[in-house]
């Protein structure tokens, strides 16, 4: 139903699910940075390896040359002729003759194994020609090979000449070991992280299967439940989305009990908003949505319409939730309180209401009294009351009873009501005594009312019995800055002077 507000993790269980993610964020970093490396490491070891064979197949011709060269500067200072060119003839490397400005004047072997390239014969150049040739040669083996330190290169192949000793240092070895070592450290290490990112998915696979299972199963445990409560209550249950400023879009969700009661298929219903189904001006309604807004949960009384145009008072209580995309929306809980309406109505005419006559008591009339003077003094508009007694009622009572009696006061009332106007109020007073209060009646528009009432009593046939009444009334209007009791009580006295002077008339106060 999309709008069950779920849980699914707790706070441990998302400290968990963080941690792990890190987890696998890190062994996902060690195994790219272990595939780079590995590619890394495997040219870094070959080149390592070449160099190291290299250097020293490249440092033995240049001791070999050395030794040589040692043998030839010995033949010549002996003045061995014959025993010089043999030795010239039979060296391993390239062998040059100089004169003493070290003019090379002739080579004994054209090609040198120093290096790569072919070394042609160089007649009439210098020695440091010569040397100038070989110098290159190590610069690029040195940079070539700059992830081994330069620090290989102790001697200077110029001082290698003129020195017993060779060009490469022995810790050209060494360094090409320590290399080895770093990569197979590195190599190890590497080989643990991947080996501990992989257990660690692992392992995170298993735990996100087993908590994803459980989770879902509690899920749908109470998205059952939810579904068993909102489509089962006797209330009507509906959902409706917001904008941000609290205006109602449609309904998003209805269960079946209000479907029944408003008589909307599902479809129907979930096409409109409270604009469409609530029984009071849209204004009225988008303050409320506001209120409700405000306070995010409440309860109020409103009328629904039903399809067929039925107006049916419901108790509602609304309340504000936010959805998985966080956007407003309202979970209505609607109770029908038709019998509760009726029943309040029947209390409260109970309440204002003489439950003999059917008159108003003098709770209402406290109500009414207040009320009208107010609003004639407000909007300077005419207001009388007529005090009604019925005279010599005692004598009906002792003579037929009360249960007589009653009936007379009941009949009393149906003819009073019948002549008065649809705006007057008639109001038990007491005993056999009422008051009626007539809005916008002149004193003499007032007078003229109670003449017409008495004469009507007077001309009336009760059945009971062949009894026959008459009425006294004292009449009275509100004057300017009066108040309730000094108005009732001028009708009141004006009554009296009626039932002291014959009765069966009307008096009006002065």
């Amino acid at each position: 139903m999309g709008i069950l507000n779920i849980k699914p993790l707790s706070r441990i269980s998302k400290i968990i699910f963080t941690g792990l993610l890190i987890l696998i964020l890190y062994s996902i970093i060690a195994s790219l940075v272990y595939v780079i490396l590995q590619s890394e490491i495997d040219l870094y070891v070959k080149k390592s390896t070449d160099l190291a064979l290299y250097t020293t197949k490249l440092s033995t011709d240049l001791n070999d040359l050395i030794i040589e060269s040692a043998s030839i500067i010995k033949y010549s200072k002996l003045n061995d002729k014959n025993k010089l060119k043999t030795s010239l003839i039979k060296a391993k490397v390239l062998m040059s003759l100089t004169d003493k400005d070290f003019k090379i004047v002739k080579h004994y072997i054209k090609t040198s194994r120093i290096g790569t390239k072919t070394i042609l014969p160089y007649v009439n150049k210098s020695y440091f020609n010569y040397i100038n040739l070989i110098r290159p040669i190590i610069k690029r083996i040195i940079k070539y090979h700059s992830l081994i330190s330069k620090k290989i290169f102790l001697t200077p192949i110029e001082l290698a000449l003129y020195k017993d000793s060779p060009v490469f240092s022995p810790f050209a070895i060494k360094a090409v070991d320590k290399t080895i070592k770093r990569e197979r450290i590195i190599r190890n290490y590497v080989n643990l992280i991947y080996l501990t990112g992989s257990l660690l998915i692992f392992a995170s696979i298993l735990f996100f299967i087993f908590y994803s299972k459980r989770k879902t199963k509690e899920i749908e445990i109470l998205y059952t439940k939810f579904n068993l409560i909102f489509d089962n209550i006797y209330d009507l249950a509906y959902v409706t989305e917001f904008t941000g400023d609290a205006v109602p879009k449609h309904f998003i969700e209805v269960n079946d009990m209000a479907l029944r009661k408003l008589g909307y298929s599902k479809n129907e219903f979930l096409k409109l908003s409270h604009l469409n189904i609530i029984n009071a001006t849209n204004e009225d309604i988008l303050n409320m949505m506001k209120l409700l807004f405000e306070k995010g949960t409440m309860t109020y009384t409103t009328e629904i319409k039903t399809k067929d145009g039925r107006i049916i008072p419901f108790e509602v209580t609304s309340r504000i939730y936010k959805n998985k995309n966080q956007y407003p929306i309202g979970v209505c809980i609607a109770r029908d309180i038709t019998d509760r309406v009726e029943l309040e109505k029947k209390l409260k005419k109970l309440s204002e209401v003489d439950p003999l006559t059917g008159a108003y008591n003098r709770n209402k009339y406290k109500e009414i009294i207040g009320k009208e003077i107010d609003r004639a003094k407000r909007y300077k508009y005419p207001l009388s009351v007529i005090m009604i007694d019925v005279d010599f009622f005692k004598a009906i009572n002792d003579k037929y009873g009360h249960v007589t009696g009653d009936e007379v006061l009941k009949d009393i009332v149906s003819l009073i009501t019948g002549n008065i106007r649809s705006g007057d109020y008639l109001i038990r007073w007491g005993g056999e005594e009422f008051l009626v209060i007539a809005p916008y009646a002149s004193l003499n528009n007032a007078y003229l009312l109670s003449e017409k009432l008495r004469i009507q009593a007077e001309l009336h046939y009760f059945s009971y019995k062949g009894i026959r009444i008459t009425l006294s009334s004292g009449i009275a209007e509100l004057m300017e800055n009066e108040n309730e009791t000094s108005f009732i009580k001028r009708a009141d006295n004006a009554l009296y002077k009626a039932k002291n002077s014959g009765r069966n008339k009307s008096v009006i106060s002065q």
